[in-house]
């Protein structure tokens, strides 16, 4: 199942963003912190400063002042003060004003007049704002006061031109660009270590371990290219493994192939060799009895040969199926019927059950007739003396579009770990023998194994299955057809 997650990009690019965000925000309101309670101060005391002066001079003069001398002593005051965004303001007591800077004056004067603007007013870039006063001192000439002197300046808002917050955003810009860079890293070093991961399983799986894999079950990018790693790693080990069990299976057939030819090759050989020595002497009983038994292993030989050859072109998919519909149950039967005899002389009971009257299936009649051949041959040559061998069709449980071909013996059976061996070439367990020497040289060891192919290219089915109390039962299904 695929896993659908998050994209690494913008992962990343959101960790950097927030980073940098909250890098500036921290920033800011720490700078701010500690830079408005000292430019607040630092403008006090210039305010401070600056009245104290004017007072002083209006003290020393000693003609009163006009408006353009007051104008001259605020500027000079101002520049001597450093009194940067702050405001001086006279108000003489017969009722002029004079201030600077003159562009900031109007507003200053609006605000002493009038007091603080209503809420609302006050705007962050121009417009009504509050003031704050830092000095205000009454100015004194001989004596007398003749007016006042006030040093005051805007409350800016948070953001505003000069304001500690812009400053704040300027200087914290370097280091949220430092926090995202030192993020960044961490982030590399993370998808470092994910990538070389990935880096060891393909040179650990390109030095044929298949059994590695990478532990990382995140959604992004390297996490769904881990998840294909590993998946294809998986099937490279079932392929690795399907390749030296059919390499195995490829050398145990030729031995099994040079043994089963071995033998009745030996006892043509041997039977050949003693009669063409001359120094054996054999009656013509005996003559016969060494011909009679080359005869049997060349047999033996022919159809192992002939079998050998059907399974091969059957797993290489020729000769081409004849299909036809037919029946078969009348198929079953017949060929039931014609192996009475051969089970009665072994000994054996052969019974045909007649559980459908008919079942009508595409199929190619003389393959399915070899099927039941070697079905029961394989019976004859298992089942002792005396035994009981069951044959019939029916419907498979559960599935009505599929019919049923069951041949149940009475006969040793089969451990139940050798009984998914039963359909391979040469097979023959351990818990059954041939019932005498006769039927092991009729037989192939191939019969089964061609059944097997038959059923498969016929769209069907076949095992085999302990029978209770004892005895073994083989089953054939095939899909039905309509008749």
């Amino acid at each position: 199942m695929k896993r659908k997650g998050r994209s690494l990009f913008w992962v990343i690019v959101a960790a950097l963003a927030l980073t940098a965000v909250i890098g500036a925000l921290a920033q800011t309101l720490i700078v701010d912190a500690v830079l408005r309670p000292l430019e607040s101060r630092d403008a006090r005391t210039r305010g401070r400063l600056a009245t104290t002066r004017l007072v002083s001079q209006f003290a020393a003069r000693e003609q009163r002042p006009d408006s353009a001398a007051v104008a001259v002593m605020l500027e000079r005051t101002a520049d001597d003060v450093d009194l940067r965004f702050g405001t001086l303001i006279y108000r003489d007591d017969d009722g002029w004003d004079v201030g600077y800077p003159a562009r900031r004056t109007q507003a200053a004067l609006e605000f002493l007049v009038q007091g603080a603007p209503p809420p609302g007013m006050e705007t962050r870039f121009g417009g009504p704002r509050n003031y704050t006063v830092f000095a205000r001192e009454p100015a004194i000439w001989q004596g007398q006061k003749i007016g006042e002197i006030i040093a005051l300046r805007p409350s800016r808002g948070p953001m505003g031109p000069g304001s500690p917050f812009a400053n704040a955003l300027l200087l914290s810009l370097p280091i949220a660009l430092a926090a995202a860079f030192a993020v960044g890293v961490v982030i590399v070093r993370m998808l470092v270590r994910r990538l070389r991961g990935l880096e060891l399983l393909a040179s650990r799986v390109a030095g044929g371990d298949l059994s590695v894999r990478v532990a990382d079950e995140s959604g992004d990018e390297i996490g769904r290219l881990a998840e294909r790693l590993n998946t294809m790693t998986e099937h490279l080990a079932e392929a690795k493994r399907s390749v030296e069990e059919h390499e195995a299976q490829r050398q145990q057939l030729f031995a099994d192939i040079t043994h089963e030819l071995a033998t009745p090759l030996t006892s043509i050989r041997g039977g050949t060799e003693t009669l063409l020595d001359p120094n054996v002497s054999m009656s013509a009983e005996e003559r016969a009895r060494y011909l009679d038994d080359i005869l049997a292993a060349s047999s033996r030989l022919d159809r192992l040969i002939r079998d050998l050859f059907e399974l091969a072109r059957l797993e290489a998919g020729a000769p081409a199926l004849e299909f036809e519909n037919l029946d078969w149950v009348a198929l079953g039967r017949n060929v039931t019927q014609r192996y009475f005899k051969r089970f009665e002389s072994a000994g054996l009971e052969l019974r045909w059950n007649d559980t459908l009257p008919e079942a009508w299936v595409r199929a190619d009649g003389l393959r399915m007739e070899q099927v039941l051949e070697n079905l029961l041959r394989n019976a004859l040559r298992y089942v002792p003396s005396p035994g009981e061998v069951c044959v019939g069709i029916s419907r498979v449980p559960g599935d009505a579009s599929r019919f049923r071909l069951t041949v149940a013996d009475d006969g040793p059976g089969l451990p139940a770990d050798e009984i998914t061996h039963l359909f391979e070439r040469f097979y023959r367990g351990r818990g059954a023998r041939p019932r005498a020497a006769d039927e092991e040289r009729d037989g192939s060891g191939l019969g089964l194994a061609i059944v097997r192919e038959i059923v498969l290219r016929h769209g069907g089915e076949t095992r085999a299955r302990a029978r209770d109390p004892r005895g073994l039962v083989i089953e054939v299904d095939l899909p039905t057809r309509p008749a």
